[in-house]
């Protein structure tokens, strides 16, 4: 209960402009520019280009090698870099599917080409 500040004056009231005592707090880095923006541009890069590399048999033969490269480029920069923890988490997942997609796209279009080779002759 409160006490008013003396006699004529109104009791005290909470602040309009203050927040309220239960206010939700946000979740730290978690926000929407995180799941939007990906915080490591090479960590996306890498994820895209192993994904395509996988799925356009011949052109995985230049573009799994590059997925591999700005995989390893970007894992070495995102424990440098000062990133939230969706962040991290996100750039890290990237930089591995980019990795390892991009590795099974070099594979399978060096085997593609030399069926393709070995079936004209």
């Amino acid at each position: 209960m409160s006490q008013s500040p003396g006699p004529g004056y109104p009791p005290s009231q909470p602040s309009p402009y203050a927040p309220p005592a239960h206010a939700p707090q946000a979740a730290p880095g978690g926000g929407l520019i995180d799941a939007l923006v990906p915080t490591n541009p090479l960590a996306a890069v890498s994820c895209w280009l192993g994904i395509f590399s996988v799925i356009l048999c011949g052109a995985g033969v230049v573009l799994g090698p590059i997925a591999v490269i700005t995989g390893v480029i970007s894992r070495k920069r995102g424990a440098l870099a000062q990133q939230s923890s969706y962040g991290k988490a996100t750039s890290t997942l990237r930089s591995w599917i980019g990795i390892v997609s991009g590795g099974i796209g070099t594979l399978v279009s060096i085997a593609f080409i030399v069926t393709q080779i070995l079936h004209k002759r």
